[in-house]
């Protein structure tokens, strides 16, 4: 009696690696740039790197970014500048992708202003916001507010340059406005939700022939989930059966669950 054995789909082999950065697991919608096979394994635009072997780093238009950690389940992700804060004016605003990243609406907004003139006494209020970054310069100051701070318009227009930068912030959390815009803050980002394929056996990833998003499973690529299967990561048996002289296959294949018919190959 012959028998045909399935070969496991490649996709699902090469995704099945675990990969990490640090202390760090990575997986879609994340993927190592460096690495030529694993694109599949994630959604296009999610492509980090690992600097050295414990920081994986984001790339968005403004800068890198260091990826502290990553909440698979909630689909969001928390970020830093890799360059810290220290009142450089090369701080920039944030630029983030909007067709796959969010900020989500509980974070903070740090407004950053520059070159700010507080040499007149209508703007001796605005002292209380200075960073230590021009010393007792008043002429040329750098103050830091936040979003819903009543202030804010007014010290905006005796400012040349402004800022802004999300912090994770919470009620009653202390600390300067340096070490909060250090601390970095929190994105959703948007991309196919794992969860479905991942909770059949499967592994995401992305089909670039197609540009869709793909379930890998043992025996190939699906749209969304693997199929139900009654034995281990197997989507078939082949079974072959004498019938008059002939060997016939048969695959049994589960089309719900609990539930399989056969079709002859």
């Amino acid at each position: 009696m012959s028998r045909k054995s399935l070969a496991v789909d490649e996709n699902f082999t090469i995704c099945s690696v675990p990969r990490s950065c640090g202390r760090q697991s990575v997986k879609f919608p994340f993927f190592f740039e460096n690495e030529e096979q694993d694109f599949r394994c994630g959604y296009p635009g999610f492509n980090i790197s690992c600097r050295n072997n414990t920081d994986p780093i984001l790339r968005l238009p403004d800068g890198d970014y260091i990826i502290h950690d990553i909440f698979y389940q909630t689909q969001s992700f928390h970020v830093s500048k890799a360059v810290p804060f220290d009142c450089s004016h090369s701080i920039t605003n944030i630029s983030i992708p909007q067709d796959r990243l969010v900020l989500p609406t509980n974070q903070k907004q740090v407004f950053v202003l520059f070159n700010c003139n507080l040499t007149s006494e209508s703007t001796w209020g605005l002292s209380q916001y200075k960073l230590n970054c021009s010393g007792g310069d008043e002429s040329n100051a750098t103050l830091a507010l936040f979003d819903d701070d009543p202030w804010l318009n007014y010290a905006s227009e005796n400012c040349e340059k402004t800022v802004v930068a999300p912090v994770g912030f919470h009620e009653g959390e202390k600390g300067g406005v340096e070490e909060m815009v250090n601390r970095g803050f929190v994105l959703n980002w948007i991309a196919s939700n794992c969860s479905i394929c991942e909770g059949t056996g499967g592994h995401c990833g992305f089909d670039y022939s197609t540009y869709h998003f793909k379930c890998f499973c043992p025996d190939r690529p699906h749209a969304w989930h693997c199929a139900p299967v009654a034995i281990g990561h197997l989507r078939a048996m082949l079974c072959s059966l004498p019938r008059k002289g002939k060997v016939l296959f048969w695959v049994f294949k589960p089309y719900s669950i609990g539930g399989s018919h056969m079709d002859k190959v």
